[in-house]
């Protein structure tokens, strides 16, 4: 499409929602089913979600090649979800920090130190043996192949890839490191387009520049620090490679320790690039603690954690509130503001997509918020009803009225395979077990919205910031 926006966001635990592992329902439904008809409400297009398992509870792939059906089928019923309600995913294929399906498993099941995983021939085979896995699924609610699915959105070919901070072999020889992770980025992407014609490529990277970057002073942090550039990334070189069919950058202000000042900055120099590479740009994840920084939240928490206690639910809302409107809003609203901006002038930054939405995450009694609800951005907050909501409506008008690009349908995908696709020839086929929890039955997970996903248009073949739609959305991450 021209002259259309994505506006999305960021989710966690939507697997183990629907798994039933959080024990949340809300209004009589499955707390995802919730969240993606509140997502439809609100012109929320797009959701970056982990196609993984983000607690150690449900683990996809238990070993190189063997799968969990409870994973796999939660996995199913959320592109079934989110195709009845037209809402698009975004999907990470893997973790980077911690388990589970992460490096750290492809690297301890070929007996190697975590990044080595990047260098590795079999660690690679293994994690190309996944892909082709994934694509290749057919989906057990409706019948769709992943790679013939419109509902997937893009790939991610990880959640921030990149070395530790503990490797003292990047932090002495930095160069090997980025030409390590670059030569990473261009073979797994070249496997994904192979098995998959039909969707877009983007890295899910934070968009650090590399030591002999030009751009390289524009790190957090530098130059007085180079842990960025020891991370491996290099953000134009990564980008502009063919398989990658648009570009990314995460923010991210405390991790960081920057203010809305350099995250505007940031922003602005990715769309320098971007702009050169004739690439849209999203900015696919970037949020900001609340919570955890106020003394007075955590006194609230344990009275709020009996059931029952809905006066100091109530009362930790107010509070809540207050805290986002004065540390969250104008860091979210410098970057929506941007974003605003950019749709405004049909410029390269066409995406958005705010950390985080967990659909389990309501008040303090819910499991997980003393761990989580640091970044949760809940749907009657400030940051959601000011900011985010008049931004997704923006651009959803935009991209009713954008133009479709004559040809953007799927390509034809290469025929599937007899059998399933193994890590090595000789290797042993995937498997799929029941290794438990099993997810809530179809019946209980919502009731059907809406109609069925619509064919890939718009950014499914985007080559230049002039074909891509835009909007909002929300990501899964860590």
């Amino acid at each position: 499409m021209t002259g259309g926006g994505l506006a999305a966001g960021g989710s966690w635990r939507m697997l183990e929602a629907l798994a039933g592992l959080t024990g949340v329902r809300v209004d009589g439904q499955n707390p995802v089913a919730w969240m993606l008809e509140t997502a439809q409400a609100a012109n929320i297009s797009v959701i970056r979600a982990f196609a993984t398992g983000v607690t150690p509870e449900l683990t996809l792939q238990l070993q190189p090649g063997v799968y969990n059906l409870p994973a796999l089928t939660a996995l199913d019923q959320l592109l079934d979800l989110a195709a009845k309600r037209g809402i698009k995913l975004t999907l990470i294929l893997a973790r980077n920090w911690g388990a589970p399906d992460a490096k750290t498993n492809y690297a301890s099941w070929n007996g190697l130190p975590v990044d080595d995983f990047f260098g590795s021939p079999q660690a690679r085979d293994d994690f190309k043996a996944h892909i082709s896995f994934m694509v290749n699924r057919t989906n057990t609610v409706n019948g769709r192949r992943y790679r013939d699915d419109p509902t997937i959105f893009s790939w991610n070919l990880m959640n921030e890839p990149r070395f530790f901070g503990n490797n003292s072999q990047c932090h002495i020889n930095t160069p090997s490191c980025t030409a390590t992770l670059q030569s990473w980025i261009e073979d797994i992407s070249k496997h994904l387009k192979s098995v998959d014609p039909n969707h877009m490529i983007t890295v899910g990277e934070e968009g650090f520049y590399g030591l002999n970057s030009p751009q390289n002073s524009h790190n957090p942090q530098a130059p007085g620090a180079q842990w960025a550039s020891e991370t491996g990334q290099d953000f134009v070189n990564n980008m502009k490679i063919p398989t990658i069919d648009y570009a990314e950058a995460h923010v991210w202000y405390d991790n960081w320790g920057v203010d809305p000042v350099f995250a505007s900055n940031w922003a602005k120099w990715h769309m320098d690039d971007a702009r050169s590479m004739g690439k849209p740009l999203v900015l696919e994840e970037f949020g900001k603690n609340v919570t955890s920084q106020d003394p007075a939240a955590s006194s609230v928490r344990w009275l709020a954690s009996t059931p029952g206690l809905e006066t100091f639910h109530l009362q930790y809302r107010c509070l809540h509130n207050h805290q986002i409107i004065a540390a969250r809003n104008v860091p979210f609203a410098t970057l929506f503001g941007l974003f605003n901006t950019s749709l405004q002038n049909d410029d390269v930054l066409r995406g958005i997509q705010y950390w985080m939405w967990d659909p389990s995450l309501h008040n303090p009694s819910n499991p997980g918020w003393a761990n989580y609800s640091q970044d949760q951005v809940l749907t009657d907050s400030s940051t959601f009803k000011d900011i985010i909501l008049p931004s997704a409506r923006a651009a959803a008008a935009r991209s009713r009225k954008a133009v479709v690009v004559p040809g953007c349908t799927p390509a034809a995908a290469a025929p599937a395979a007899s059998a399933p696709v193994a890590a090595t020839p000789g290797a042993p086929a995937p498997q799929v077990v029941n290794a438990g929890p099993g997810p809530a039955p179809a019946a209980n997970v919502g009731a059907p919205a809406g109609t069925a996903g619509r064919r890939l248009r718009g950014w499914a073949t985007l080559a230049h910031p002039a074909a891509a739609g835009g909007g909002v959305g929300t990501g899964m991450k860590r």
